[in-house]
């Protein structure tokens, strides 16, 4: 009956938006690798080809969405993910390496997907719309941009996950309540450390307690080729995603700069309204 409930409000208030490839979506950063057609729908991040491949959507992340009792937001992607295509043809994009990021551990292969004659982005619809999160591996990260101003842009609008709660972004203050879990946490940087080549962000007063984010030498370095020093973060209001450890504290070892955002400063107008 809660689902029904929840699918009932989704037609009223969530519209499908085509998000289009050519004009919206840019994959120049991938490679088309290939046309296929949709022999089913696995789940909401897996689809089987005719020739029995198995795709995993990449770059994506639905919170609800379990081996035994998928929830609601997981049952909605899976229906449009049904309707948008089953028995259809699309165009899939993966990396430019052959040997990088094409497949996962379980032999699916990893890619993004447009369906071929809507050009519709399905990793871009399903973000703009609520029903999935920017969750990027390292090895996936070409449009982690574009995802993550569709994810802006449903957060904004409260569209879907968003809506809800219980998917509100962590604080450095609330996030023990998802501890060993993979979170979304906004703060600010109070101070930083470096220890043995790592650099340590601190969002209180007590390291040994506080939430912090841990940068190793490796993603610094990236971090650097781009012109950005994360001692540098100290004051500024960030945005960080992956697994939340107890390490002193809660703890996020930052895996990719592309987990980290820093947010823009207030405007003179914002902070007086």
């Amino acid at each position: 009956m809660k689902t029904i409930f929840f699918l009932f409000l989704v037609l009223i208030n969530l519209v499908i938006t085509p998000v289009c490839a050519e004009e919206k979506a840019d994959f120049s950063q991938l490679i088309m690798t290939g046309e296929a057609q949709v022999e089913q729908i696995i789940d909401p991040l897996r689809i089987r080809l005719q020739d029995q491949r198995i795709i995993q959507l990449t770059g994506i992340d639905i919170p609800d969405l379990t081996p035994y009792d998928t929830g609601d937001i997981g049952m909605t992607a899976l229906d449009f993910l049904k309707e948008s295509l089953l028995k259809k043809h699309i165009k899939i994009y993966q990396t430019k390496k052959k040997g990088k990021g094409r497949m996962n551990r379980m032999g699916y292969h990893l890619a993004h997907i447009a369906e071929k004659n809507s050009t519709l982005w399905i990793q871009g619809a399903l973000i703009e719309n609520g029903l999935a999160r920017v969750r990027p591996s390292a090895l996936n990260t070409e449009m982690v941009p574009q995802m993550l101003a569709l994810e802006h842009k449903a957060r904004q609008e409260k569209r879907g996950l968003w809506a809800d709660e219980q998917y509100a972004i962590l604080t450095p203050e609330t996030a023990a309540q998802s501890l060993y879990q993979w979170a979304i946490i906004e703060g600010t940087v109070r101070a930083n450390a470096m220890s043995k080549n790592k650099v340590y962000l601190n969002f209180g007063n007590d390291w040994r307690k506080d939430f912090t984010i841990g940068i190793p030498s490796k993603i610094r370095r990236e971090l650097s080729k781009n012109g950005i020093d994360p001692l540098g973060y100290a004051g500024k209001t960030v945005r960080v995603r992956g697994w939340l450890e107890k390490y002193n504290g809660i703890y996020i070892e930052l895996m990719h700069p592309v987990w980290i955002e820093v947010l823009p400063e207030p405007s003179e107008n914002s902070k007086s309204n």
